[in-house]
């Protein structure tokens, strides 16, 4: 029986602990988070003790799930994996790719799994989309959403737009050749809307938008490739597809 714990239980994290309640194979043995109320609101609403301090984890676990604010996700993270337990991080991983990589190194060295939460990968639709993927000329993808003041501490591009990035560097099979990008602060003190050109070494071009000051959610990607255009709607976990039919 696979012992887990959950390092903060807010608007995500709650879910972890949720999901690692019901599964037959694993034993939520707490959760932790700066905020005691909210804490033990969780903790008692599945039976587990409420830990105020993720160090006092150590030991008690196989496994963690670490939804903290991503400034906290590298230290938090490396405490764990150097004694020796398995992390899921969720996205962004971290604020920057040297505490990537130190997440990264800490895993190897200690030889236990991190794995980053990117969920979009499950997605059914998703899933169905990698298998028509022949030869991707274009993808138009706009990731919109209404203004929360959750995850304020990073920018949109690692808050919303690092999930088409996963599944178009996922789907696409060529390297990244340039990127042209503009955002800008609306809102926030950070980039609130942005837009990206990604130009791969095969041809192919993506444009990406993500906004976190939208009136209305919108999470949809398009692509276009020799005689079909695959719509894929992430939300509804649905995809559409239209082939050129010879006549």
């Amino acid at each position: 029986m696979l012992r887990v714990a959950v390092v903060g239980v807010g608007r995500i994290g709650k879910e972890h602990a949720r999901i690692y309640a019901s599964l037959p194979e694993a034993v939520l043995v707490g959760v932790c988070d700066i905020d005691r109320e909210r804490g033990e609101a969780i903790a008692a609403q599945y039976a587990v003790r409420y830990y105020a301090n993720y160090r006092e984890l150590l030991g008690q676990v196989d496994a963690v799930s670490i939804a903290v604010p991503t400034e906290s996700h590298c230290e938090i993270a490396c405490e764990f994996l150097k004694n020796g337990v398995a992390v899921l991080v969720e996205k962004p991983m971290a604020r920057t790719l040297e505490e990537a990589d130190r997440m990264i190194r800490c895993a190897r060295e200690a030889g236990v799994l991190l794995q980053v939460g990117h969920l979009e990968r499950f997605n059914p639709a998703v899933r169905a989309l990698s298998t028509l993927i022949v030869e991707p000329k274009f993808f138009e993808v706009h990731r919109l959403g209404e203004f929360t003041e959750r995850s304020l501490d990073i920018d949109v591009v690692l808050d919303l737009m690092i999930h088409d990035l996963d599944i178009l560097l996922s789907v696409v099979d060529a390297e990244v050749r340039a990127v042209h990008a503009v955002g800008v602060p609306i809102l926030t003190d950070r980039v609130d809307i942005a837009n990206a050109r990604l130009e791969f070494a095969n041809g192919c071009v993506a444009n990406v938008t993500a906004s976190r000051i939208s009136r209305e959610k919108v999470r949809k990607l398009r692509v276009f490739q020799p005689n079909a255009y695959i719509s894929l709607d992430y939300t509804r976990q649905e995809l559409e597809v239209y082939r050129l039919m010879a006549s």
